[in-house]
């Protein structure tokens, strides 16, 4: 019985190579619930299950001359759509880790902006404000202001530096730099 399965499904699939769309759609019609389901369960949420299913299917429309009839068609799809899931995740893993570094590196050019424009501002001794404030700040803040903004080292470098991880780095320097302006905020506010 099953061998006539694999006959009847080689000969689909010799419709398909000859250019018969209609036969794709009967294998996609076949088995597209099967897919969605396993791409579902292995990814974070269903439009993108559904799009890595869609993916599956083009490709391995794209990689049909190579499937052997001797093989379940089910089985052969699902490897497909494994390694689109694999790849989609890689895409969105380094999409974050970008946005994140750009995130980063904005908030330390601003930082870099706003130090290198304390003189421009009308209080003169904002400065000796901000030295003041990194004084008051923790030995371990410090450093890592210090390691920064003075020794321009990226968040990646701190972190080998200090056997920190890059989070905790990336944290760490927003609070600080959140202590620093509520510091030199408390100056403003003792001046005025």
């Amino acid at each position: 019985m099953q061998s006539g399965i694999y006959f009847m499904r080689e000969g689909l699939i010799q419709q398909i190579l000859a250019g018969d769309r209609d036969a794709y759609a009967e294998l996609v019609d076949e088995h597209q619930s099967m897919l969605l389901a396993y791409a579902a369960y292995r990814v974070p949420d269903r439009d993108l299950a559904e799009e890595v299913t869609q993916q599956t299917f083009i490709r391995a429309y794209e990689q049909l001359a190579d499937f052997r009839t001797d093989q379940d068609f089910g089985v052969w799809l699902r490897v497909i759509c494994r390694y689109m899931i694999l790849a989609e995740l890689k895409k969105q893993t380094r999409g974050r880790a970008n946005r994140e570094k750009y995130a980063e590196v904005l908030r330390s050019e601003l930082m870099v902006q706003a130090m290198n424009n304390l003189d421009k501002l009308p209080d003169g001794d904002i400065y000796a404000q901000l030295q003041a404030c990194i004084e008051q700040l923790q030995p371990r803040a410090s450093e890592l202001i210090n390691l920064k903004y003075t020794q321009d080292q990226s968040c990646r470098e701190i972190a080998e530096t200090t056997a920190r991880s890059l989070t905790w780095v990336t944290s760490t320097l927003s609070r600080v730099r959140k202590a620093l302006r509520q510091c030199l905020e408390q100056y403003r506010v003792m001046e005025a």
